[in-house]
């Protein structure tokens, strides 16, 4: 399965991606996630509540810091997938 990067909502739920270093980092609302990128852009996490069952979701992270965890995917934002590949938004700019 590999290691990951955790980000926990307001609810303290954890979500899970390998959009950044795959290091074990823990990630909450208003923390710093150094990305390189200054931009706005989301995130796809994998996460949820164990009893209702995991779900792909999206985070969103405004100038390096993590907005929103478990949000829809808001299409004029650049996108990463789960596994770090940046995707092209609805017009084509990639992040």
């Amino acid at each position: 399965m590999g290691m990951f990067d955790s980000l926990y909502d307001e609810y303290g739920i954890e979500w899970q991606t390998k959009a950044f270093d795959r290091t074990l980092a823990q990630y909450n609302i208003l923390d710093v996630i150094y990305s390189g990128l200054i931009y706005p852009f989301q995130v796809e996490v994998l996460g949820g509540s164990v009893k209702e069952g995991f779900i792909l979701s999206h985070a969103t992270i405004f100038n390096g810091v993590l907005a929103e965890v478990d949000v829809p995917r808001d299409p004029l934002l650049p996108f990463i997938n789960y596994s770090g590949y940046p995707v092209p938004t609805a017009n084509g700019e990639k992040p």
